[in-house]
């Protein structure tokens, strides 16, 4: 079974709770990723995660692509939500 996330409920440093689809409300925690994805260390990026179309969590323009033409471009960094139910806790 594909989860997704119904609604974020609460944001703190490096720890959201959120509603997946099967009305579970569930903490995951970013703890360890940050050192992954630099820009999520800074809180005031953090905090500025929003759910898009899919849905799960997103950060708008905190990742980069390269295009075909060589340019580097600003992407949005997600996570599968599938993935961050099974790295998140129930509470």
């Amino acid at each position: 079974i594909m989860h997704t996330i119904s609604k974020i409920i609460d944001v703190k440093p490096y720890h959201i709770l959120v509603l997946f689809d099967n009305k579970e409300k569930r903490t995951i925690d970013f703890s360890n990723l940050v050192n992954s994805f630099p820009a999520l260390k800074n809180e005031t990026v953090f905090k500025s995660v929003k759910l898009d179309d899919y849905p799960t969590l997103v950060w708008e323009n905190q990742a980069s692509i390269v295009d075909y033409d060589g340019t580097i471009k600003p992407t949005s960094l997600d996570f599968c939500p599938d993935s961050l139910y099974q790295m998140s806790y129930p509470v």
